[in-house]
């Protein structure tokens, strides 16, 4: 119990000094990474834990993308959506991390059957520290963190996240980033565009 709540500690505290570098507007040196490796490395990473809880893990390159970024804050995002994926499941279901795109986009989804999340919590899941299931939050040692932060990292980098339609029960993230990045001072319709829906 101890090294459970240390670990939660641990996070909650990794989660408020991310927040605190964003909110600086302190941004690592961006590089192009290829998505397709970290999308593999994090699988790699989380294949015990959803092996843990009967969990089917599988990820699919349909086109090859990079983008422009920091390799990792897209870690970090990956990590957090794959494994929220895992932690809201049940035992026999599955988690598919698949990526696509075009010339221009890179598109990212996370996708699983698990509890999904009910309408009524959707507008604000993208909120800082807000929970679905407190109590099962809780538990699993969640924060209501991880997709503030993925939203707030994904919006500097001019890409949208959002839920997408999901048919069954379960629910499917979708990240859309665009290969290259406005220059210093151009334009930000994306980002300011993105900011509005959400």
């Amino acid at each position: 119990d101890i090294e459970q709540e240390s670990e939660r500690l641990a996070r909650i505290t990794e989660n408020l000094l991310r927040l605190t570098r964003l909110d600086s507007g302190a941004l690592p040196e961006a590089q192009m990474v290829d998505i397709a490796t970290v999308i593999a490395r994090v699988v790699r990473m989380l294949r015990l834990v959803a092996e843990e809880k009967q969990v089917d893990l599988s990820y699919e390159i349909r086109r090859e993308g990079k983008t422009l970024a920091s390799e990792d804050e897209l870690n970090e995002i990956i990590y957090n959506l794959t494994e929220n994926a895992i932690k809201y499941n049940r035992p026999g279901g599955f988690v598919r991390v698949a990526l696509a795109g075009d010339e221009e986009t890179c598109l990212l989804t996370v996708s699983d059957n698990g509890v999904g999340i009910p309408e009524e919590d959707m507008p604000r899941i993208f909120d800082r520290f807000y929970r679905v299931d407190k109590a099962r939050s809780r538990e699993s040692g969640g924060t209501g963190l991880g997709l503030s932060i993925a939203r707030e990292i994904v919006q500097r980098h001019h890409g949208t996240i959002t839920l997408a339609p999901h048919e069954g029960p379960g629910t499917t993230v979708r990240l859309e980033l665009p290969i290259t990045q406005p220059a210093p001072g151009a334009p930000e319709d994306t980002a300011e565009s993105t900011s509005d829906q959400q």
